[in-house]
């Protein structure tokens, strides 16, 4: 039996429900404190780190008792997001006791302001909780270490599923209840940049009953965002122009591909900072208001990716043509700035091919007379 103490993200007891399998009613966690420590953020991170500090106290939780399998299951969360056991002396109500806690490896990381579990609980927590459920539904299965290589895609997907959780409409569609599909194995047959994940299960039917078993599999992504910028003055938009691996493997004769700019969204982050994020890091463009043109799944038979897109006010000269991208992403992107009829002979031609920027063109030309009107 071992003591550990916690003193970041785990003493959220949500999350340590779900690294430890157990629901929160069962934890057995008091207060302890370890003196000679101080918490801070880790600066520009989501996370905390704890240093030695004289004259400082570190709060947070002890697990006492902890069995193997408990050990097992922390030791497996806490490696793939790069922490090691060390040894710390702790006080609890009890008194002076020994303990491990999880200490982040290496000294590269910079302390920033002090850390406060409920700030941190009331942005990151429930992203935390839902990576750490895609976590710990690979432990047995997958390295630690695997893991570790995995923890930005996986947080990217945990804010899809946190953003996912919003209502949506249901009047003609039918509404999913919890009883409606039912899960019998769900594989994971291949992870890197993106995923696939394998399903066997049954799903409610129309007339009422549960289908007979299906297998299904979908690409599993994080949420992305689109932005069409529009220069309501000059009546003008810029494209942005890239080579695509998906026409390439498609076999297709044209490999580069005209679109609004792009990208997946941060942990953390709404689809509107995204847009404005990667205006500039793909065009160097500063866009101004937005204009929210729809969100939707692109092939929702296949894909689990979801889809913001907007268009948005922007000073459009002919100098905002040009190449950009990050090349530390391997980017090499050359921006258009296009009028409106061209824009239009370009989707009509099938030159533009890319549903985002067909959907933002349709929507674009539905509302331009009202942004011009309003310029």
């Amino acid at each position: 039996m071992e003591t550990v103490f916690l003193y970041g993200t785990l003493c959220h007891l949500p999350l340590l429900s779900v690294v430890l399998g157990r629901p929160e009613a069962a934890l057995d966690a008091a207060p302890a404190r370890a003196e000679g420590y101080r918490v801070d953020w880790v600066a520009g991170e989501s996370y905390p780190m704890i240093r030695p500090a004289e004259g400082h106290v570190a709060e947070g939780l002890v697990l006492s008792g902890l069995d193997a399998e408990a050990r097992a299951r922390l030791d497996y969360y806490e490696g793939g997001f790069g922490f090691r056991r060390a040894p710390v002396t702790v006080t609890t109500a009890q008194g002076p006791a020994e303990a491990a806690f999880y200490a982040p490896r290496g000294n590269g990381l910079v302390p920033g302001a002090p850390w406060r579990l409920a700030d941190w609980a009331a942005r990151w927590g429930e992203l935390c909780v839902l990576a750490a459920e895609e976590v710990m539904a690979r432990y047995g299965e997958v390295p630690p270490q695997q893991i570790a290589r995995r923890v930005n895609r996986i947080r990217v997907r945990a804010e899809a599923r946190r953003k996912a959780r919003s209502p949506s409409p249901t009047t003609l569609r039918r509404a999913t209840r919890p009883d409606d599909i039912a899960l019998r194995e769900r594989r994971e047959p291949y992870a890197k940049f993106f995923a696939v994940e394998e399903y066997e299960f049954r799903h409610r039917r129309f007339d009422g009953g549960m289908s007979e078993e299906v297998n299904r599999a979908a690409f599993i992504s994080g949420d992305a965002a689109t932005v069409l910028p529009y220069d309501p003055a000059r009546d003008t938009v810029l494209l942005i122009e890239q080579f695509r691996t998906g026409p390439y493997a498609r076999g297709d004769s044209e490999c580069w591909s005209l679109e609004a700019i792009a990208g997946l969204i941060d942990p953390g982050e709404a689809a509107e900072e995204t847009v404005r994020r990667e205006a500039l890091e793909e065009a160097g463009l500063e866009i101004g208001r937005l204009h929210k043109v729809y969100a939707y799944y692109p092939s929702p038979g296949a894909k689990s990716e979801y889809i913001y897109s907007f268009v948005a006010e922007a000073d459009l000269p002919d100098s905002a043509a040009g190449l950009g991208g990050l090349l530390s992403e391997g980017e090499d992107i050359r921006a258009h700035v296009v009028n409106f009829t061209r824009l239009m002979e370009l989707l009509e031609s099938g030159e533009i091919e890319n549903a985002p920027l067909i959907l933002s063109a349709l929507w674009l030309a539905r509302h331009r007379e009202r942004l011009r009107a309003a310029a």
